[in-house]
């Protein structure tokens, strides 16, 4: 369902990804007995250690700690015997074994930078891929529109408009855009706090790129059903992110209007966001892409006029043709097969 009946995307690894997303208590990885099942032997094996250590001992034990003693242990045997000129392949294929046991088991630290990247440009989406540019990528919407991801981050567009990737949906043949600007942000144990100078600054900047610019104010063409407007999102994002995952990285959207709104005090009397408070607020990143893609989110419907203005203050959108989406490109681009990447 999720990838509307194309088989090729629909593999076992992707069904058990999407599904920790959305019910994490009965399909998330360390609890899923389908998942646990499809790991690596080694993996299991380490998991099954670290269970009956934690039931010997008393004290909890992670397979990953583990993994760690014996990925070090393993290492440290490995040198000795290079020292000595003996072979060390059977060494070498078991330490691949645990690392990769480890890659499966352990979410892995990513830097703000990291994660924006990789969901540009490397996250497998839902529709066919029709082409893509050093900071964008295009794709081909099942009503026959064009979605573009713009990256902005970290260069003088982020500076400028506070956005580090913003969604475009475009109608070439009407000459018509909507958007919505993400400022990207690591949170903690799913709490973010607001007393950060340099995030206040983004958030200001963005407020004045788009809210200020009437973008969330309907007008007489907009008549379909769908959510209030806004065109400018905080997006608190999780640090671990599993190394081999397809799916977009975990985190909320919350419109920068209604921060104020659902903002709580954390333990030392500091402003923060927490998971608790905006969940009544905030969109997962699956219900942002899916809502946004349909029209349902995002700015009011914006002119190509209207989009060339909001973007007049960043030199590197001045050239209309790396700005909007031509009737002739949007046809040309169709007749050929869509394009996949796997990077």
């Amino acid at each position: 369902m999720a990838t509307k009946g194309d088989s090729s995307q629909s593999t076992y690894e992707r069904a058990l990804e999407f599904g920790a997303v959305i019910c994490p208590k009965i399909l998330g990885p360390d609890v899923s007995l389908i998942r646990l099942h499809r790991e690596s032997d080694t993996a299991r094996e380490f998991r099954q250690r670290a269970i009956a250590m934690t039931l010997e001992s008393g004290e909890n034990v992670e397979p990953v700690e583990l993994l760690d003693q014996a990925i070090n242990e393993l290492r440290k045997l490995q040198n000795t015997a290079k020292d000595y000129k003996n072979s060390t392949d059977g060494l070498k294929r078991r330490l691949h074994e645990l690392e990769k046991a480890k890659s499966e088991i352990a979410p892995q630290e990513h830097s703000e930078h990291e994660i924006i990247f990789r969901d540009v440009y490397n996250i497998e989406r839902k529709v066919p891929e029709i082409g893509r540019e050093k900071s964008y990528r295009d794709f081909r919407l099942p009503d026959d529109n064009i979605l573009r991801i713009r990256v902005f981050h970290p260069d003088k567009p982020e500076h400028i408009s506070g956005a580090d990737i913003v969604y475009e949906k475009h109608h070439p043949s009407e000459e018509k855009a909507t958007i919505a600007a993400i400022q990207y942000k690591i949170w903690e144990d799913k709490t973010l706090y607001l007393n950060d100078t340099r995030m206040k600054d983004q958030l200001a900047k963005l407020k004045s790129f788009t809210c200020d610019k009437n973008t969330c104010v309907a007008n007489s063409t907009d008549h379909s059903f769908r959510f209030p407007f806004c065109a400018s999102f905080l997006r608190p994002t999780d640090r671990l992110q599993l190394p081999n995952q397809k799916l977009i990285s975990s985190g909320e959207h919350i419109p920068i209007c209604q921060i104020n709104a659902v903002k709580s005090t954390g333990p030392k009397g500091a402003e923060c966001l927490t998971y608790a408070n905006i969940r009544k607020m905030s969109l997962s990143h699956e219900e942002f892409e899916s809502l946004f893609s349909t029209g349902k989110i995002g700015s009011r419907t914006l002119t190509y006029t209207e989009l060339r203005e909001l973007y007049e203050d960043i030199p590197e959108l001045s050239n209309s043709n790396r700005l909007f989406i031509h009737v002739q490109d949007f046809e040309s681009a169709f007749d050929s097969q869509p394009t996949f990447f796997d990077t």
